[in-house]
């Protein structure tokens, strides 16, 4: 079926012949390939599935089965028949299918087995969904699509292939069984047993990312039921937070909070129905907005959900509860999302909305509404979205609203999009991330890429903003500009010149003993509405550069420097990261990064060094050790010194249930003396289904 496939680096036709075919039946879907790759040798150093994506050479095939983006799916195998997947709607996606692989005299073939099953599929025996196939060469570090349009994504390693590519796929007809029970996703449960033992067993991490006492937890359970094709309903009972599978652990300091990852099954299932805005929403440098941010919720104790696509309509509707340890409160919240998108994302127009409730921080009502349009023909798009915050959270309801719209076009090689921001001061959804507030004014993003004929790839993108607050002062201002380039030779330089301004305000008027010029009076950047104590601007602005060598492949190496102001300092700051695959078991990584800091004549500085070594011992079971110490403190530096070691086993078994053990944690900044056991019961079709 597919041949001629287009290399998406260097945005050429490809030199490496690719064919694939598939087929299917009534209850699979057969994918076949032939890779010549005769030039460069084969890579296939991974042998653990769902570990290491990217490095190794690999095949694999994109299946939308809703037709405008909504449920995206991508199954890839590599050269050793080890197995990826990917789904838009959970990023604990983990299917039951089947790959095999063999070498041949021109390169390698593949055949992937995919039950139907696997995927959600909407009612009816002729349905028209958009494919395509996609190969990735290692010694290369270079991405092929049988699909291709100008306008499509490139990235490095695991970030490729994306989710939002499925708009330039072809359509295909594909003729179903009627028979629902065949392609209908099985209902899947999950119930755990965890014990634990040594002095910090009962430490767990909040939503403050602080460590508290938590009761441990024995037992629970998670349940995903399908209602139809395409509609689940799932929930949760005394859901774990050991925290065994994460590590977001970072030293490099940042003015804004940073975006965490969801990693709980119950809130990554359907989580982009919850959250259907994908505008553009803040400033140059920051996340966007959203007004439920998961990662806001800590420990919780029960939850509900209905989530999943009709037409070209999807929606999700949540509700949970539990207790904070953090403030001795009772919580429970509830989120909407709903979403109508065009195949060809023409026209989104979409609503979402939180309710929370707070024992003690009282309760706080969010809604939102948007929709953007776009000339599939010129590329020109524009959009708008409202929200409106209310309840005994808000000080001030006339002043808690988020008014934001673009306007912008995107072309073969470039983008451009013009945002106008208006957050008011008192806006915060309880359960949302808000980067700042008490803003109004214009953000504008500027991207070109393509190939030259001496690199292999090159983007340059330009950011900038500028927002006043209320008292008519520049609260916040950004201009960058980051420029790559990828030589043939492998070798990859990043330019990254940022030029920033933010404005902080005192949270109390300053007294007689305690002035303005007071280095201990508290301050906040996030709004100084509506008195303005104390307003000082401060620079946040760095140089940076990054080198990089066989990124995308088994044996990166990556150099960093920066410097800068940052606020009331003068940074410079280091990074420097390797990995090797030594063999087809062994993987050796080494992280050494470190920040000097200059304020007033006073230096100090912080540094990590990582070490982590994992050993594949099976198809589905692995081993890692991974010790890490961050010493040396920064006054505004959020990481406290310490050291923390980490081990942890894992293996899936044959009939669906998994082990995990692990000593200490990956999320902690310092070692927890706690002992880990927690084994999976499963019952049905694959997680994520």
């Amino acid at each position: 079926m597919g041949s001629d496939f287009f290399n998406v680096t260097t945005r050429v036709p490809s030199r490496l012949s690719t064919r694939s075919y598939v087929l299917y039946d009534g209850a699979n879907l057969y994918v076949q390939f032939e890779c010549y790759q005769k030039p460069y040798p084969v890579t296939a150093l991974q042998s653990t599935n769902d570990i290491g994506f990217g490095t190794d050479d690999f095949v694999g095939v994109g299946i939308d089965t809703s037709g405008n983006g909504s449920q995206v799916y991508y199954f890839e195998t590599t050269p050793a028949g080890v197995r990826y997947q990917a789904a838009s709607e959970n990023a604990r996606y983990l299917p039951q299918w089947t790959a095999t692989a063999r070498l041949t005299k021109e390169g390698w073939q593949a055949i992937l087995v995919i039950p139907l099953s696997t995927m959600r599929l909407r009612a009816g025996g002729q349905q028209t969904w958009r494919m395509n196939f996609i190969r990735g060469v290692a010694a290369t570090a270079e991405h092929f699509s049988w699909a291709w349009n100008t306008k499509m994504a490139d990235a490095v390693g695991s970030a490729w292939p994306v989710f939002t590519d499925a708009q330039f796929w072809p359509n295909v007809q594909v003729a179903i069984s009627s028979k629902t029970g065949v392609v209908r996703a099985k209902p899947h449960a999950e119930i755990f047993g965890l014990l634990s033992t040594g002095g910090a067993r009962h430490l767990f991490q909040q939503a403050n990312s602080t460590f508290l006492p938590e009761p441990n937890r024995p037992f629970g359970a998670d349940l995903s039921v399908p209602l139809t094709n395409t509609i689940n309903f799932v929930g949760t009972v005394d859901p774990d937070f050991s925290n065994v599978e994460i590590d977001q652990v970072t030293i490099a300091p940042s003015e804004f909070q940073r975006a965490l990852v969801e990693y709980r099954p119950f809130f990554t299932q359907g989580a982009s129905f919850l959250n259907p805005n994908i505008m553009s929403s803040s400033g140059a440098f920051a996340p966007n907005n959203v007004i439920f941010y998961s990662p806001d919720v800590g420990p919780f104790n029960s939850g509900q959900k209905v989530e999943g696509t009709f037409g070209d309509q999807s929606f999700g509707l949540l509700h949970f509860e539990g207790f904070n340890q953090v403030t001795n409160s009772d919580f429970n919240g509830t989120a909407y999302g709903y979403l109508y998108a065009l195949p060809d994302q023409s026209l989104r127009i979409w609503s979402d909305g939180v309710l929370a409730h707070d024992s003690v921080a009282g309760n706080d009502t969010t809604a939102e509404i948007g929709a953007t349009a776009l000339d599939v023909s010129t590329g020109i798009s524009g959009g708008f979205s409202q929200s409106w915050e209310a309840g005994s959270f808000v000080p001030d309801l006339h002043r808690a609203q988020d008014f934001d719209s673009n306007f912008g076009v995107k072309k073969a090689n470039y983008t451009i999009i013009g945002v106008y921001q208006n957050v008011s001061p008192n806006y915060g959804p309880m359960l949302g991330y808000t980067s700042i507030s008490d803003i109004h004014g214009f953000a504008l993003a500027v991207a070109d890429g393509g190939a030259l004929p001496w690199t292999k790839s090159f983007k340059v993108v330009m950011g900038t903003d500028r927002f006043f607050d209320d008292s008519g002062a520049i609260h916040q201002s950004d201009f960058g500009i980051t420029t790559t380039v990828a030589l043939k030779n492998q070798l990859t330089l990043s330019v990254d010149p940022q030029v920033g301004l933010l404005r902080s305000y005192a949270t109390q008027a300053p007294t007689a003993s305690d002035t303005c010029r007071s280095p201990s009076i508290p301050r906040s950047s996030y709004t100084g509405f509506p008195n303005y104590y104390c307003p000082l601007t401060q620079q946040y602005s760095n140089l940076g550069l990054t080198l990089g060598y066989r990124d995308g492949t088994p044996f990166p190496i990556d150099l960093g420097y920066g410097e800068g102001p940052f606020g009331g300092s003068y940074l410079h700051q280091y990074s420097s990261s390797l990995s090797r695959q030594l063999g087809r078991r062994l993987t050796f990584s080494i992280n050494y990064d470190g920040t000097y800091a200059s304020s007033k004549g006073i230096l100090s500085s912080q540094w990590l060094r990582r070490v982590s070594v994992s050993d594949a011992l099976s198809s589905d079971s692995n081993v890692s050790l991974e010790y890490r110490v961050v010493s040396g403190n920064i006054p505004f530096e959020t990481q406290p010194p310490g050291a923390n070691l980490a081990v942890n086993f894992h293996e899936l078994f044959r009939n669906g249930n998994t082990l995990y053990v692990t000593y200490g944690t990956p999320a902690a900044s310092q070692t927890l003396n706690r002992f880990i056991v927690k084994y999976i019961f499963s019952y049905g079709g694959g997680a994520g289904t």
